[in-house]
């Protein structure tokens, strides 16, 4: 653990950038280059097929790149190194994206900014428990939340002023331009941040006390099962059935909002704003679970944020109007914001800060994977349902699928003993 005084706003600074990446691709930009590219009766099943090509990719390079970090002897210190080249690279592959016109080509750009960018971001998510002392984890994680939550709002704001049709902005220019405009953007705000962060860390050098520290075994790549740490891998599995309830919402809001609450090509600007309503409200959440992360039961804390989620699903699942659609946003991004915050703290309160880098890479599974496994369930589903039942119907019911995730989730919690630290100044 590295104990000099902690400077947060430079370790969180890069989660901005992803954050902006991500919100702008995963909620407004793929769905767009699908529409632009794959047949009206198949997008749920072409844009399940995109997700999962970039989600196994980057599953893959987290776990290669945690332990290689965790073992680096570079100069500039063990993530540093990985943020950076990660960033550069993973550069064209988004300006590829903006620009081809094959759905076999999109695959292969998407799996590029996967690989890179988690190449970048496996490591990097090791800095909370390298840098910070457990009893400021809950502090730590806020302002992480913090710059994750700014950059969903900046990202879907980008992305649904440019790419709503109409466009609120740059009307003039052609989609094709536009789509162009976001990708440039995209890649400033990762540059910059990455910048930060990579010159505001100051890591020293890993020095390890015996040759051996450095080796490198292969179980530690394939063996995630977490047997050693069972607190650990009990947080992991839950983290993973919340986000498949999580992302099973967040890929198909703009088609339920499209096709379902009948908005069309505005679809795109009220994503944005669903997205921006619960933004909003999560930065309140956020600080507020942050701030009593380190003073109470993170357990307790995520089980009311889980039972707030599971009412804000029964309402959207019911909503017949746009004023339910963004009052049920508001109030989920208060759960959303919370929950952010301190299902971090919890996790890097239980990982051992030698192997940090290895132990977050499998953390990121949960994230991950339900990106392969949500929409892949959720899109044949819902075009089905659509099929069978009438357009929209399908989007309204996996829906459903959300708050039956959010409650195992929080079943799965039970068997977790939290660490008990100091609270101490």
């Amino acid at each position: 653990m590295i104990q000099a005084r902690v400077n947060y706003w430079a370790i969180s600074a890069f989660w901005l950038g992803v954050s902006v990446h991500w919100a702008a691709f995963l909620t407004i930009v793929m769905q767009a280059r699908v529409n632009d590219l794959a047949p009206p009766e198949q997008r749920g099943a072409y844009l399940a097929w995109l997700a999962a090509a970039g989600a196994l990719i980057s599953t893959v390079i987290e776990l290669v790149a945690g332990p290689i970090s965790d073992r680096s002897t570079a100069r500039w210190g063990r993530r540093r190194p990985f943020i950076l080249w990660g960033t550069l690279l993973s550069l064209p592959f988004i300006v590829l994206f903006m620009t081809t016109q094959s759905f076999g080509l999109l695959i292969l750009c998407f799996v590029g900014i996967q690989l890179f960018l988690n190449w970048a971001n496996g490591p990097y998510q090791a800095v909370i428990p390298d840098y910070v002392p457990p009893e400021r984890h809950g502090l730590a994680s806020a302002y992480m939340g913090m710059m994750t939550l700014v950059g969903t709002l900046l990202g879907l704001a980008l992305a649904g002023a440019l790419l709503g049709e109409p466009p609120l902005i740059l009307g003039e220019l052609a989609r094709p331009t536009r789509l162009q405009i976001v990708g440039w953007i995209l890649i400033g705000f990762l540059l910059g941040t990455m910048l930060w962060t990579v010159l505001g860390m100051r890591e020293p050098r890993w020095q390890p006390n015996h040759p051996d520290e450095r080796r490198l075994r292969l179980e530690l790549f394939v063996n995630i099962w977490l047997n050693e740490l069972p607190n650990f891998r009990w947080v992991v599995v839950s983290r993973f059935v919340f986000n498949m309830g999580f992302f099973t919402a967040l890929f198909f809001l703009e088609f339920y909002l499209r096709d379902t609450i009948g908005l069309r090509g505005v679809a795109p600007q009220h994503a944005f704003g669903f997205m921006a309503t619960a933004t909003l409200t999560g930065v309140l959440g956020n600080w507020l679970a942050g701030a009593l992360a380190d003073r109470m039961s993170k357990k307790q804390i995520l089980y009311a944020c889980i039972a707030l989620m599971c009412g804000c699903a029964g309402l959207f699942l019911s909503a017949q109007n746009l004023t339910m659609v963004y009052l049920t946003g508001a109030l989920f991004g208060v759960a959303w914001g919370a929950y952010a915050a301190v299902d971090w703290a919890l996790a890097s309160n239980l990982v051992p800060v030698s192997e940090s880098g290895r132990y977050m890479a499998i953390w990121h599974i949960a994230m991950t994977m339900p990106q392969v496994i949500a929409p892949l369930i959720a899109g044949p589903l819902g075009d089905w349902l659509n099929a069978e039942y009438g357009l929209g119907t399908g989007w309204r019911w996996i829906f459903a699928l959300a708050p039956i995730y959010f409650l195992a989730s929080a079943w799965l919690l039970k068997p977790v003993q939290e660490r008990i630290v100091s609270t101490a100044s």
